[in-house]
């Protein structure tokens, strides 16, 4: 019986760093619901696997995130922010639309006035983003474009061909409506 539990421990804590590996920037409600395993049991592997070395974790606003100790530590904060479904949107829409001020983001989300506010100076506490203030208007900028493309072309590779498609398309666009324009 008590060589059956630990090999239960083993495949658990196993799974959960794999998961981790894959999912960097993962916190203990998102590893505890997509893996299935107790939230006790859980953290109990959590703690092994940062005491053991193989885990780092950092503390971002309320939740801790977990990371394989191969990633930088300067890449925390990006991850973290990439595992949270509205900050990834206002990020790849920035990329995308450079500039947009808070109502071209609040219109394409379709959140309040106040939530993307929220959501717009946690990313830049974070020196994720940057206001850039034009009189009355606020715009908000990417600091480091290279590090959050590389994250999610490491780390979310389907979002990143969305966003490649997207580009495509508008230079297709663009091309054919040169054309028209030339002939």
């Amino acid at each position: 019986m008590r060589n059956e539990k630990n090999e239960d421990d083993s495949e658990n804590r196993t799974r959960i760093y794999d998961y981790i590996k894959k999912n960097p920037g993962a916190h203990l409600r998102m590893i505890t619901r997509e893996l299935g395993v107790g939230m006790g049991a859980t953290q109990h592997h959590l703690d092994i696997l940062e005491k053991s070395g193989k885990v780092r974790s950092k503390r971002i606003n309320i939740y801790r995130h977990y990371y394989a100790v191969e990633i930088l530590e300067a890449e925390h904060g990006i991850l973290a922010f990439l595992r949270q479904e509205t900050a990834m949107d206002i990020l790849t829409y920035l990329m995308e639309h450079p500039r947009s001020t808070q109502s071209d983001i609040i219109n394409f989300k379709g959140f309040s006035a106040p939530t993307i506010s929220w959501h717009m100076s946690r990313l830049e506490a974070a020196g994720l983003v940057n206001s850039i203030k034009e009189g009355r208007t606020v715009r908000y900028v990417i600091v480091d474009m290279q590090s959050i493309s590389t994250a999610l072309k490491t780390y979310h590779p389907n979002v990143w061909d969305k966003m490649l498609s997207r580009f495509a398309d508008l230079f297709l666009q663009i091309s054919s409506d040169k054309e028209g324009a030339d002939g």
